[in-house]
């Protein structure tokens, strides 16, 4: 018996390739933002306008680092960006500054944990 809800191969490779691309895309960000030595505090910065103008390399950054600074994961991270980010369209200054520091707090942890796999790309996969 098969299963209905079994995705075709053509959605899986398509969903692969729009994956390897986005990878592509937070792999060059981070290359330059590391080229150009990006303190990161103004990296998170960078990361959370360029997610609240919904730039899905930027999202997919700053979903990852809050989740190294929070542990949260699935709906619980989803709907914790989407409390951040009607902070932040609310102006709020203490949530824009939470999830600055949320950020860049991430970014370090994900810089001792690339340390220690030696490993200079960054996993979406594993989110």
């Amino acid at each position: 018996m098969t299963d209905s809800k079994q995705i075709p191969d053509s959605t899986l490779e398509e969903k692969h390739k729009k994956l390897a691309e986005l990878q592509a895309e937070v792999n060059k960000i981070f290359a330059e933002a590391i080229t150009n030595q990006v303190k990161t505090l103004d990296f998170a910065t960078e990361i959370w306008i360029n997610t609240m103008l919904d730039s899905k390399p930027y999202a997919a950054i700053a979903c990852r680092m809050i989740h190294h600074s929070t542990n949260f994961l699935g709906d619980e991270l989803l709907q914790f960006l989407q409390y951040l980010a009607k902070g932040t369209n609310e102006k709020d200054a203490s949530i824009v500054q939470w999830a600055l520091d949320l950020i860049d707090q991430g970014l370090n942890i994900n810089n001792t944990l690339k340390e220690e796999k030696e490993n200079d790309e960054f996993d979406l996969q594993s989110l």
